[in-house]
Protein backbone atom coordinates (compact mmCIF):
# COMPACT_ATOMS: atom_id res chain seq x y z
CA UNK A 1 0.00 0.00 0.00
CA UNK A 2 2.67 2.34 0.86
CA UNK A 3 4.62 1.00 -2.57
CA UNK A 4 1.25 2.30 -4.15
CA UNK A 5 0.45 5.40 -2.67
CA UNK A 6 4.30 6.42 -3.72
CA UNK A 7 3.66 6.02 -7.17
CA UNK A 8 0.30 7.76 -6.98
CA UNK A 9 1.87 11.09 -5.14
CA UNK A 10 5.37 10.63 -7.96
CA UNK A 11 2.51 10.99 -10.56
CA UNK A 12 0.43 13.80 -9.06
CA UNK A 13 3.32 15.55 -8.77
CA UNK A 14 4.43 14.70 -11.99
CA UNK A 15 1.57 16.21 -13.85
CA UNK A 16 1.46 19.67 -11.69
CA UNK A 17 5.01 20.52 -12.62
CA UNK A 18 4.30 19.73 -16.25
CA UNK A 19 1.13 21.79 -16.12
CA UNK A 20 3.13 24.36 -14.34
CA UNK A 21 5.98 24.16 -17.01
CA UNK A 22 3.25 24.45 -19.56
CA UNK A 23 1.98 27.29 -17.62
CA UNK A 24 5.02 29.19 -17.69
CA UNK A 25 6.05 28.33 -21.02
CA UNK A 26 2.60 29.84 -22.67
CA UNK A 27 2.99 32.68 -19.97
CA UNK A 28 6.91 33.51 -21.59
CA UNK A 29 5.89 33.94 -24.86
CA UNK A 30 2.81 36.06 -24.26
CA UNK A 31 5.01 38.71 -22.01
CA UNK A 32 7.67 39.01 -24.87
CA UNK A 33 4.66 39.69 -27.59
CA UNK A 34 3.15 41.60 -24.99
CA UNK A 35 6.62 43.90 -23.96
CA UNK A 36 7.57 43.63 -28.05
CA UNK A 37 3.85 44.74 -29.31
CA UNK A 38 2.49 47.71 -26.51
CA UNK A 39 6.24 48.81 -26.64
CA UNK A 40 6.25 50.12 -30.63
CA UNK A 41 4.18 53.54 -30.25
CA UNK A 42 6.37 54.62 -27.31
CA UNK A 43 8.77 57.46 -28.16
CA UNK A 44 12.00 56.79 -27.76
CA UNK A 45 14.76 59.24 -27.09
CA UNK A 46 17.68 59.58 -29.68
CA UNK A 47 20.98 59.78 -28.37
CA UNK A 48 24.11 61.09 -29.77
CA UNK A 49 27.42 59.27 -29.76
CA UNK A 50 30.78 60.68 -30.49
CA UNK A 51 33.44 58.07 -30.63
CA UNK A 52 36.85 58.43 -29.87
CA UNK A 53 37.77 58.00 -33.68
CA UNK A 54 35.51 60.91 -34.44
CA UNK A 55 32.72 59.02 -35.78
CA UNK A 56 29.09 60.32 -34.89
CA UNK A 57 26.19 58.64 -34.60
CA UNK A 58 22.36 59.63 -33.71
CA UNK A 59 19.86 56.88 -32.66
CA UNK A 60 18.34 55.71 -29.96
CA UNK A 61 19.54 52.57 -28.37
CA UNK A 62 17.64 49.29 -28.41
CA UNK A 63 19.04 46.82 -26.56
CA UNK A 64 22.85 46.69 -24.39
CA UNK A 65 25.06 43.45 -24.22
CA UNK A 66 28.06 42.25 -23.14
CA UNK A 67 31.10 40.29 -24.68
CA UNK A 68 33.83 38.80 -23.07
CA UNK A 69 37.61 39.51 -24.26
CA UNK A 70 40.74 38.37 -23.22
CA UNK A 71 43.33 40.55 -23.48
CA UNK A 72 47.50 39.94 -24.57
CA UNK A 73 48.07 38.31 -20.56
CA UNK A 74 45.51 36.21 -20.93
CA UNK A 75 43.26 37.83 -18.41
CA UNK A 76 39.37 38.08 -19.35
CA UNK A 77 37.46 41.26 -19.35
CA UNK A 78 33.97 42.09 -19.91
CA UNK A 79 32.93 44.94 -22.51
CA UNK A 80 29.53 45.93 -23.49
CA UNK A 81 28.36 45.88 -27.12
CA UNK A 82 25.34 48.86 -27.95
CA UNK A 83 22.52 48.32 -30.43
CA UNK A 84 21.62 51.39 -31.85
CA UNK A 85 18.87 52.19 -35.03
CA UNK A 86 20.61 54.80 -36.65
CA UNK A 87 17.72 56.21 -39.04
CA UNK A 88 20.40 57.09 -41.42
CA UNK A 89 19.81 54.44 -44.31
CA UNK A 90 22.49 56.42 -46.66
CA UNK A 91 24.88 55.81 -44.17
CA UNK A 92 23.77 52.31 -42.54
CA UNK A 93 22.21 50.64 -45.21
CA UNK A 94 21.16 47.73 -42.41
CA UNK A 95 19.77 50.68 -39.76
CA UNK A 96 21.12 49.44 -37.00
CA UNK A 97 24.64 49.69 -36.10
CA UNK A 98 27.00 48.21 -33.14
CA UNK A 99 29.10 50.57 -30.99
CA UNK A 100 31.77 49.64 -28.43
CA UNK A 101 30.75 51.47 -25.39
CA UNK A 102 34.11 51.79 -24.19
CA UNK A 103 34.96 53.56 -27.74
CA UNK A 104 32.79 56.12 -26.56
CA UNK A 105 33.77 59.44 -25.85
CA UNK A 106 30.60 60.95 -24.61
CA UNK A 107 27.16 60.81 -25.23
CA UNK A 108 24.10 63.78 -25.11
CA UNK A 109 20.40 63.72 -25.77
CA UNK A 110 19.75 67.02 -27.84
CA UNK A 111 16.09 68.50 -27.50
CA UNK A 112 16.53 69.92 -30.92
CA UNK A 113 16.74 66.12 -32.34
CA UNK A 114 13.38 64.30 -34.73
CA UNK A 115 12.11 62.45 -36.18
CA UNK A 116 10.94 62.28 -39.56
CA UNK A 117 8.13 59.91 -39.92
CA UNK A 118 8.12 58.93 -43.91
CA UNK A 119 5.55 57.31 -46.25
CA UNK A 120 8.38 55.77 -48.13
CA UNK A 121 11.21 55.07 -46.82
CA UNK A 122 11.37 54.73 -42.85
CA UNK A 123 11.89 57.09 -40.18
CA UNK A 124 14.91 59.70 -40.45
CA UNK A 125 16.21 60.95 -37.29
CA UNK A 126 18.44 64.10 -37.38
CA UNK A 127 18.09 67.75 -37.13
CA UNK A 128 15.83 70.39 -38.88
CA UNK A 129 17.58 72.64 -40.33
CA UNK A 130 14.99 74.73 -42.84
CA UNK A 131 11.19 74.52 -44.58
CA UNK A 132 11.77 75.10 -48.82
CA UNK A 133 9.21 76.11 -50.81
CA UNK A 134 9.83 75.56 -54.38
CA UNK A 135 13.76 76.41 -53.78
CA UNK A 136 13.47 79.38 -51.80
CA UNK A 137 13.92 78.98 -47.26
CA UNK A 138 11.22 80.24 -46.07
CA UNK A 139 12.43 78.67 -42.44
CA UNK A 140 15.50 78.20 -40.48
CA UNK A 141 16.41 76.70 -37.68
CA UNK A 142 14.57 74.00 -35.28
CA UNK A 143 11.98 76.37 -33.78
CA UNK A 144 11.82 78.35 -37.21
CA UNK A 145 10.65 75.44 -39.07
CA UNK A 146 8.85 73.43 -36.51
CA UNK A 147 6.40 76.51 -36.22
CA UNK A 148 6.23 76.85 -40.28
CA UNK A 149 5.37 72.74 -40.09
CA UNK A 150 2.76 73.46 -37.31
CA UNK A 151 1.22 76.82 -39.72
CA UNK A 152 0.91 74.14 -42.79
CA UNK A 153 -0.68 71.47 -40.69
CA UNK A 154 -4.18 71.90 -41.63
CA UNK A 155 -3.49 71.96 -45.04
CA UNK A 156 -1.24 69.72 -45.35
CA UNK A 157 -3.34 66.73 -47.00
CA UNK A 158 -3.41 69.51 -50.03
CA UNK A 159 0.38 70.72 -49.56
CA UNK A 160 1.52 66.82 -49.74
CA UNK A 161 0.37 66.63 -53.58
CA UNK A 162 2.60 70.32 -53.81
CA UNK A 163 6.37 68.44 -54.46
CA UNK A 164 7.88 71.46 -54.35
CA UNK A 165 7.55 71.79 -50.43
CA UNK A 166 10.29 70.13 -48.46
CA UNK A 167 12.00 69.68 -45.52
CA UNK A 168 15.93 70.03 -44.94
CA UNK A 169 17.37 68.20 -42.25
CA UNK A 170 21.24 67.46 -40.80
CA UNK A 171 22.50 64.19 -40.01
CA UNK A 172 24.60 63.70 -37.12
CA UNK A 173 27.92 63.91 -39.13
CA UNK A 174 26.65 67.12 -40.79
CA UNK A 175 25.01 65.27 -44.47
CA UNK A 176 22.42 67.40 -45.24
CA UNK A 177 19.21 65.18 -46.52
CA UNK A 178 16.03 67.13 -47.91
CA UNK A 179 12.50 65.22 -47.59
CA UNK A 180 9.69 66.20 -50.06
CA UNK A 181 6.35 66.99 -47.46
CA UNK A 182 4.95 64.72 -49.75
CA UNK A 183 6.63 61.75 -48.14
CA UNK A 184 6.25 63.13 -44.46
CA UNK A 185 3.97 61.49 -42.58
CA UNK A 186 5.01 62.80 -38.98
CA UNK A 187 7.50 65.70 -37.34
CA UNK A 188 8.17 64.93 -33.79
CA UNK A 189 11.01 65.52 -31.16
CA UNK A 190 11.30 62.70 -28.72
CA UNK A 191 13.56 64.04 -26.60
CA UNK A 192 11.58 67.72 -26.02
CA UNK A 193 8.52 65.35 -25.02
CA UNK A 194 6.58 65.78 -21.66
CA UNK A 195 5.37 62.39 -20.04
CA UNK A 196 1.21 63.68 -20.72
CA UNK A 197 3.19 64.66 -24.61
CA UNK A 198 4.22 61.56 -24.59
CA UNK A 199 1.16 59.24 -23.94
CA UNK A 200 -0.62 61.00 -26.06
CA UNK A 201 1.84 60.71 -28.88
CA UNK A 202 1.49 56.83 -27.55
CA UNK A 203 -2.34 56.75 -28.33
CA UNK A 204 -2.07 58.30 -31.52
CA UNK A 205 -0.16 55.42 -32.60
CA UNK A 206 -2.20 53.37 -31.38
CA UNK A 207 -5.16 54.61 -32.72
CA UNK A 208 -3.50 55.25 -36.46
CA UNK A 209 -2.20 51.16 -36.35
CA UNK A 210 -5.69 50.15 -35.92
CA UNK A 211 -7.52 52.61 -38.37
CA UNK A 212 -5.26 53.44 -41.06
CA UNK A 213 -3.72 51.63 -44.05
CA UNK A 214 -0.42 50.26 -44.35
CA UNK A 215 2.89 52.42 -45.77
CA UNK A 216 6.42 51.72 -46.89
CA UNK A 217 5.60 47.94 -47.82
CA UNK A 218 4.08 46.90 -44.77
CA UNK A 219 6.62 48.05 -42.31
CA UNK A 220 4.86 50.65 -40.90
CA UNK A 221 1.09 52.65 -41.12
CA UNK A 222 -1.59 50.73 -39.65
CA UNK A 223 -3.41 47.42 -40.53
CA UNK A 224 -7.20 48.28 -41.16
CA UNK A 225 -7.39 46.70 -44.28
CA UNK A 226 -5.84 43.69 -42.82
CA UNK A 227 -8.48 43.79 -39.86
CA UNK A 228 -11.17 44.62 -42.18
CA UNK A 229 -10.42 41.92 -44.54
CA UNK A 230 -10.15 39.35 -41.40
CA UNK A 231 -13.57 40.52 -40.25
CA UNK A 232 -14.97 39.80 -43.71
CA UNK A 233 -13.73 37.02 -44.56
CA UNK A 234 -14.58 35.46 -41.00
CA UNK A 235 -18.28 36.64 -41.57
CA UNK A 236 -18.84 35.54 -44.28
CA UNK A 237 -17.63 31.79 -43.43
CA UNK A 238 -19.78 32.38 -41.06
CA UNK A 239 -22.84 32.67 -42.95
CA UNK A 240 -21.75 29.51 -44.61
CA UNK A 241 -20.46 27.04 -42.12
CA UNK A 242 -23.12 27.56 -39.35
CA UNK A 243 -25.75 26.20 -40.88
CA UNK A 244 -24.33 23.05 -42.35
CA UNK A 245 -22.63 22.41 -39.64
CA UNK A 246 -26.04 22.59 -37.53
CA UNK A 247 -27.98 21.04 -39.73
CA UNK A 248 -24.95 18.03 -40.37
CA UNK A 249 -25.42 17.59 -36.10
CA UNK A 250 -29.29 17.57 -36.21
CA UNK A 251 -29.40 14.83 -38.73
CA UNK A 252 -26.57 12.79 -37.14
CA UNK A 253 -28.25 12.43 -33.62
CA UNK A 254 -31.78 13.16 -34.14
CA UNK A 255 -32.67 11.55 -37.69
CA UNK A 256 -30.10 9.36 -38.47
CA UNK A 257 -30.59 5.73 -37.84
CA UNK A 258 -27.31 4.07 -36.00
CA UNK A 259 -25.36 1.81 -38.14
CA UNK A 260 -22.15 1.58 -40.15
CA UNK A 261 -23.35 4.79 -41.94
CA UNK A 262 -23.05 6.93 -39.28
CA UNK A 263 -19.87 5.34 -37.77
CA UNK A 264 -18.19 6.13 -41.10
CA UNK A 265 -19.40 9.94 -41.00
CA UNK A 266 -18.56 10.61 -37.64
CA UNK A 267 -15.00 9.30 -37.98
CA UNK A 268 -14.76 11.34 -41.37
CA UNK A 269 -15.79 14.59 -39.20
CA UNK A 270 -13.41 13.61 -36.20
CA UNK A 271 -10.49 12.45 -38.85
CA UNK A 272 -11.04 16.31 -40.93
CA UNK A 273 -9.86 17.79 -37.32
CA UNK A 274 -6.67 16.52 -37.56
CA UNK A 275 -5.82 17.22 -41.38
CA UNK A 276 -3.27 19.77 -42.07
CA UNK A 277 -4.66 23.32 -42.92
CA UNK A 278 -2.45 22.90 -45.89
CA UNK A 279 -4.13 20.23 -47.28
CA UNK A 280 -7.52 22.43 -47.46
CA UNK A 281 -5.78 25.00 -49.14
CA UNK A 282 -4.68 23.12 -51.61
CA UNK A 283 -7.92 21.22 -52.00
CA UNK A 284 -9.33 25.00 -51.85
CA UNK A 285 -6.97 25.90 -55.11
CA UNK A 286 -7.65 22.74 -57.02
CA UNK A 287 -11.39 22.79 -56.61
CA UNK A 288 -12.80 25.90 -55.83
CA UNK A 289 -10.78 28.59 -57.79
CA UNK A 290 -9.64 26.27 -60.48
CA UNK A 291 -13.14 24.33 -60.97
CA UNK A 292 -15.39 26.61 -59.75
CA UNK A 293 -14.06 30.03 -60.50
CA UNK A 294 -13.29 28.47 -63.93
CA UNK A 295 -16.63 27.62 -64.31
CA UNK A 296 -18.22 30.69 -63.31
CA UNK A 297 -16.22 32.57 -65.92
CA UNK A 298 -16.70 30.89 -68.79
CA UNK A 299 -20.20 31.06 -67.93
CA UNK A 300 -20.96 34.50 -66.63
CA UNK A 301 -17.94 36.58 -67.42
CA UNK A 302 -16.62 35.28 -71.05
CA UNK A 303 -15.80 38.56 -72.28
CA UNK A 304 -13.55 38.84 -69.34
CA UNK A 305 -11.55 36.07 -70.61
CA UNK A 306 -8.60 35.28 -70.77
CA UNK A 307 -8.55 37.21 -67.79
CA UNK A 308 -9.77 35.61 -64.82
CA UNK A 309 -12.43 37.10 -62.44
CA UNK A 310 -13.49 34.31 -59.99
CA UNK A 311 -10.94 31.58 -61.95
CA UNK A 312 -8.19 33.59 -59.05
CA UNK A 313 -7.94 33.53 -55.48
CA UNK A 314 -10.23 35.67 -53.63
CA UNK A 315 -12.14 36.12 -50.38
CA UNK A 316 -15.34 33.87 -51.50
CA UNK A 317 -12.55 30.79 -52.17
CA UNK A 318 -10.57 31.75 -48.92
CA UNK A 319 -14.19 31.76 -47.14
CA UNK A 320 -15.06 28.28 -48.09
CA UNK A 321 -11.52 26.77 -47.86
CA UNK A 322 -11.94 27.06 -44.18
CA UNK A 323 -15.81 26.35 -44.00
CA UNK A 324 -14.09 22.83 -44.61
CA UNK A 325 -11.58 23.47 -41.83
CA UNK A 326 -13.95 24.85 -39.23
CA UNK A 327 -16.92 22.18 -40.28
CA UNK A 328 -15.85 19.38 -37.81
CA UNK A 329 -15.91 22.11 -34.62
CA UNK A 330 -19.07 23.26 -35.22
CA UNK A 331 -20.96 19.59 -36.07
CA UNK A 332 -18.95 18.70 -32.41
CA UNK A 333 -19.96 21.26 -30.67
CA UNK A 334 -23.28 21.12 -31.72
CA UNK A 335 -23.74 17.01 -31.18
CA UNK A 336 -21.86 17.24 -27.89
CA UNK A 337 -25.36 20.06 -27.38
CA UNK A 338 -27.69 17.32 -28.54
CA UNK A 339 -26.38 14.65 -26.65
CA UNK A 340 -26.87 16.86 -23.36
CA UNK A 341 -30.66 17.43 -23.52
CA UNK A 342 -32.40 15.25 -20.94
CA UNK A 343 -34.45 12.21 -22.54
CA UNK A 344 -37.60 13.66 -20.37
CA UNK A 345 -37.56 17.43 -22.36
CA UNK A 346 -38.22 15.14 -25.89
CA UNK A 347 -40.79 12.65 -24.29
CA UNK A 348 -42.81 15.48 -22.43
CA UNK A 349 -42.77 17.50 -25.85
CA UNK A 350 -44.42 14.25 -27.48
CA UNK A 351 -46.78 13.64 -24.53
CA UNK A 352 -47.82 16.60 -25.34
CA UNK A 353 -48.82 16.15 -28.93
CA UNK A 354 -46.02 17.78 -30.62
CA UNK A 355 -44.60 16.50 -33.50
CA UNK A 356 -40.94 15.42 -33.94
CA UNK A 357 -39.96 18.69 -35.86
CA UNK A 358 -42.04 20.71 -33.45
CA UNK A 359 -40.19 19.35 -30.41
CA UNK A 360 -36.55 19.44 -32.21
CA UNK A 361 -37.77 23.11 -33.36
CA UNK A 362 -39.16 24.54 -29.81
CA UNK A 363 -37.75 22.41 -27.34
CA UNK A 364 -34.22 21.01 -28.28
CA UNK A 365 -33.21 24.06 -30.31
CA UNK A 366 -33.22 26.10 -27.55
CA UNK A 367 -31.26 24.19 -25.14
CA UNK A 368 -28.44 23.34 -27.63
CA UNK A 369 -28.20 27.08 -28.35
CA UNK A 370 -25.40 27.63 -26.20
CA UNK A 371 -23.71 24.55 -27.95
CA UNK A 372 -24.56 26.23 -31.21
CA UNK A 373 -23.05 29.52 -30.47
CA UNK A 374 -19.86 27.96 -29.28
CA UNK A 375 -19.07 25.79 -32.16
CA UNK A 376 -19.93 29.46 -33.97
CA UNK A 377 -17.41 31.54 -31.69
CA UNK A 378 -15.13 28.21 -31.76
CA UNK A 379 -15.07 28.34 -35.71
CA UNK A 380 -14.70 32.11 -35.75
CA UNK A 381 -11.05 31.94 -33.57
CA UNK A 382 -9.61 29.16 -35.39
CA UNK A 383 -10.78 31.20 -38.64
CA UNK A 384 -8.81 34.03 -37.87
CA UNK A 385 -5.86 32.47 -36.68
CA UNK A 386 -5.22 30.26 -40.18
CA UNK A 387 -3.08 31.54 -43.06
CA UNK A 388 -1.86 28.83 -44.56
CA UNK A 389 -4.63 27.83 -46.52
CA UNK A 390 -5.49 31.27 -47.52
CA UNK A 391 -2.28 32.20 -48.40
CA UNK A 392 -2.77 30.27 -51.58
CA UNK A 393 -6.81 31.03 -52.27
CA UNK A 394 -6.31 34.52 -52.09
CA UNK A 395 -4.77 36.42 -49.31
CA UNK A 396 -2.06 38.71 -50.45
CA UNK A 397 0.56 41.56 -48.82
CA UNK A 398 -0.87 44.60 -49.73
CA UNK A 399 -4.43 45.46 -51.31
CA UNK A 400 -5.60 48.78 -52.42
CA UNK A 401 -8.85 47.45 -52.49
CA UNK A 402 -11.22 46.49 -50.28
CA UNK A 403 -13.69 43.33 -50.31
CA UNK A 404 -16.76 46.09 -49.26
CA UNK A 405 -16.51 49.59 -51.03
CA UNK A 406 -18.83 51.80 -52.96
CA UNK A 407 -18.28 50.69 -56.13
CA UNK A 408 -21.69 48.84 -57.38
CA UNK A 409 -22.26 45.72 -56.69
CA UNK A 410 -20.45 47.06 -53.09
CA UNK A 411 -19.58 43.49 -52.17
CA UNK A 412 -16.53 41.57 -54.38
CA UNK A 413 -16.33 38.51 -53.24
CA UNK A 414 -13.70 37.52 -56.07
CA UNK A 415 -11.03 40.23 -54.73
CA UNK A 416 -8.04 39.44 -53.37
CA UNK A 417 -7.86 40.27 -49.50
CA UNK A 418 -5.58 41.43 -46.79
CA UNK A 419 -5.49 38.63 -43.47
CA UNK A 420 -4.12 39.89 -40.17
CA UNK A 421 -2.51 36.52 -40.05
CA UNK A 422 -0.51 36.52 -43.18
CA UNK A 423 0.48 40.46 -42.42
CA UNK A 424 2.20 39.10 -39.53
CA UNK A 425 4.48 36.70 -42.05
CA UNK A 426 4.93 39.05 -44.10
CA UNK A 427 6.12 41.60 -42.26
CA UNK A 428 7.92 39.06 -39.50
CA UNK A 429 9.82 37.02 -42.24
CA UNK A 430 10.43 39.11 -45.02
CA UNK A 431 14.14 38.57 -46.57
CA UNK A 432 13.99 42.27 -47.49
CA UNK A 433 12.07 43.96 -44.46
CA UNK A 434 15.23 43.53 -42.13
CA UNK A 435 14.32 44.27 -38.10
CA UNK A 436 12.63 47.25 -38.74
CA UNK A 437 9.46 45.60 -39.41
CA UNK A 438 9.99 43.81 -36.47
CA UNK A 439 8.03 45.81 -34.10
CA UNK A 440 5.30 45.82 -36.92
CA UNK A 441 5.01 42.13 -36.89
CA UNK A 442 5.29 41.74 -32.89
CA UNK A 443 2.32 44.41 -32.87
CA UNK A 444 -0.16 42.74 -35.05
CA UNK A 445 0.83 39.50 -33.34
CA UNK A 446 -0.20 40.99 -30.55
CA UNK A 447 -3.50 41.98 -31.72
CA UNK A 448 -4.33 38.80 -33.99
CA UNK A 449 -4.00 37.12 -29.57
CA UNK A 450 -5.71 39.58 -28.42
CA UNK A 451 -8.72 38.96 -31.02
CA UNK A 452 -8.54 34.92 -30.54
CA UNK A 453 -7.87 35.23 -26.87
CA UNK A 454 -11.60 37.59 -26.55
CA UNK A 455 -13.12 34.79 -28.48
CA UNK A 456 -12.29 32.20 -27.03
CA UNK A 457 -13.27 34.03 -23.74
CA UNK A 458 -16.69 35.23 -24.62
CA UNK A 459 -17.29 31.25 -26.05
CA UNK A 460 -16.97 30.12 -22.52
CA UNK A 461 -18.82 33.13 -21.23
CA UNK A 462 -22.00 32.39 -23.02
CA UNK A 463 -21.92 28.87 -23.07
CA UNK A 464 -21.33 29.01 -18.84
CA UNK A 465 -24.54 31.68 -19.38
CA UNK A 466 -27.46 30.28 -20.73
CA UNK A 467 -26.18 26.73 -20.01
CA UNK A 468 -27.09 27.68 -16.23
CA UNK A 469 -30.42 29.33 -17.53
CA UNK A 470 -31.42 26.30 -19.42
CA UNK A 471 -30.41 24.05 -16.64
CA UNK A 472 -32.41 26.25 -13.97
CA UNK A 473 -35.60 26.06 -16.67
CA UNK A 474 -35.28 22.51 -16.98
CA UNK A 475 -35.34 21.54 -13.22
CA UNK A 476 -37.59 23.98 -12.54
CA UNK A 477 -40.12 22.41 -15.14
Amino acid sequence: MVSKWSKDDALIWLSGGALVLGFLMVAGLILVIVVHGLGRFWPQELTLYELRDGRIVLGHETSRVSVRTAGLSGERSVAYRLRVRTGDRERFPAEYVWLEEGRVAWRDAPREAVVVEQVRGGDVFGFLESFVDDGTVVARGYEAVRAHYREQSPELERLRRQRALSIVLSFADGRQHTVSLANVHRIYAPNAMTTWTRIRHYMGGAWSYLWSPPRDQNRLGGVYPAIFGTAAMVILMSVVVMPFGALAAFYLREYGNPGPFLNVVRIAVNSLAGVPSIVFGVFGLGFFVYYLGGTLDRLFFPAELPEPTFGRGGILWCALTLVLLTLPVVIVAVEEGLAGVPPGLREASHALGATRFETLWRVVVPVVLPSILTGLILSVARAAGTVAPLMITGVVAFSAELPVDGTWPFVHLEREFMHLGFHIFDTGFRPDGGEASLPMAYTSTLLLLAIVVALNAAAIGLRSRLRRRYSLAAAGA
